[in-house]
């Protein structure tokens, strides 16, 4: 089997963040209104937190690769980059949209989630395996 499969549900929902990130804002519905936090805040925090745990299922699928500490890092790392540079694009683009350091910090604690989460993630996912 070829161990680029087990990648595929990260980059479809990386791809699916850029695609949704990059779109212009006139071709965004208006978000909800919420009173503790914004909806845009905690839609950017939940998809970058999937974005660890597909990410991290993907390595911890691959049977050529060990989930280390280094590697975990490296896609904590990557991911919080990955945001920067889509914020960065969107100044770049003329699609109505600006970038935001909100909008980075909400990727960063997102990403701290999905950290976060992954023992426990992962335990209910692997938990018959050693």
């Amino acid at each position: 089997m070829n161990r680029f499969i087990h990648y595929i549900p990260a980059l479809a929902w990386a791809f699916v963040i850029l695609i949704g990130t990059l779109m212009p804002a006139q071709a965004l519905p208006p978000p909800p209104k919420l009173d503790l936090l914004t909806f845009d805040s905690l839609a950017h925090a939940l998809l970058f937190g999937i974005l660890i745990l597909l990410s991290f299922y993907g390595f911890r699928r691959d049977p050529g690769i060990v989930l280390t500490k280094g590697i975990a890092t490296g896609i904590f790392l990557l991911s919080i980059l990955f945001g920067i540079v889509i914020e960065l694009l969107q100044g770049a683009m003329s699609l109505g949209r600006s970038p935001e350091m909100s909008d980075v910090l909400s990727n960063c604690i997102g990403c701290l989630l999905g950290l976060a989460l992954w023992p426990f993630v992962s335990r209910l996912l692997f938990r018959n395996q050693a």
